[in-house]
């Protein structure tokens, strides 16, 4: 009698995780591949001429003159949670890093640039043709990262077997702290999120999430990006050599968003 009772208590174990889970804590940790998406990028433009007169070209303030292309990078979060049955509720603390290579340049700002700058000058300019028009290529090594930390409180709706693979689905709200360009932001976020888990244990499901993520309004005002200019003859009668400089302050001014691939591992408190 004592054996049979016994492989009846194993057998309603080996069952129960579901019964388990509902009416529960959970904690668990994720992590996967962070895919930004690029952000538009304003350039405020500081002219500097000597000697000042004749008056050289006059600072500006252009919209999307650039764009940041942000490269895979990672995300990583800790969550707990408590299952309420087919629904869930829980708390998020998530990290996500990715980094810059360099600006993608509009051409026109660019024009415009090397044509205050005099990139390249003529004849009768002394030093002819001088300094090469900037490309492209002078922007491509600026080299930067983006890192967002932020904390969320997502609803979830699960469905399928929780014995072995079921689904969820649902969205979060919370909080997003962000730094780039050496300068720091934070505004309101919202996230999409649909996964699956795995019941390995009683205790543990392994799973895979996808999140997608987009923050509110984040502004990152960088330092200048400094280039030189080739002299100038200015004037007909009594020419003036002049030779103007620039300062360019980046300014990206926009949403973040990205979307992510997750591993998780989730351990449940009210296994056996």
């Amino acid at each position: 009698m004592k054996k049979y009772l016994l492989a009846a208590v194993a057998a309603a174990a080996v069952a129960a995780p579901a019964q388990a889970r509902d009416g529960q804590v959970y904690a668990g940790i994720e992590g996967g591949i962070l895919l930004p998406r690029g952000q538009d990028v304003n350039a405020d433009v500081d002219f500097t001429t000597a000697p000042a007169a004749p008056a050289g070209p006059a600072d500006v303030f252009v919209e999307n003159a650039m764009e940041a292309d942000w490269e895979r990078g990672y995300d990583v979060d800790a969550i707990l949670g408590y299952d309420f049955g087919m629904f869930r509720l829980e708390g998020e603390l998530g990290y996500k890093r990715a980094k810059r290579d360099g600006f993608d340049v509009d051409d026109d700002f660019l024009a415009g640039v090397n044509a205050a700058l005099n990139r390249p000058s003529a004849a009768p300019d002394p030093g002819a043709p001088g300094l090469a028009p900037l490309t492209q290529d002078d922007f491509d090594d600026l080299d930067g990262k983006i890192g967002i930390k932020s904390a969320m409180l997502n609803a979830l709706i699960d469905v399928g077997n929780e014995d072995g693979i079921s689904f969820y689905g649902g969205a979060g709200f919370g909080r997003a702290w962000a730094k780039a360009l050496d300068d720091s932001d934070s505004a309101w976020a919202w996230q999409l999120i649909a996964g699956l888990r795995f019941a390995v244990s009683p205790n543990i499901d392994l799973g895979l999430k996808y999140r997608y993520f987009n923050t509110g309004n984040l502004t990152f005002l960088g330092g200048p990006l400094q280039y030189a200019g080739n002299p100038n003859s200015v004037g007909v009668t009594a020419p003036v050599i002049q030779t103007t400089n620039a300062a360019i302050f980046p300014e990206i001014d926009g949403k973040f968003r990205s979307h992510s691939v997750l591993a998780s591992l989730v351990f449940n408190f009210g296994g056996a």
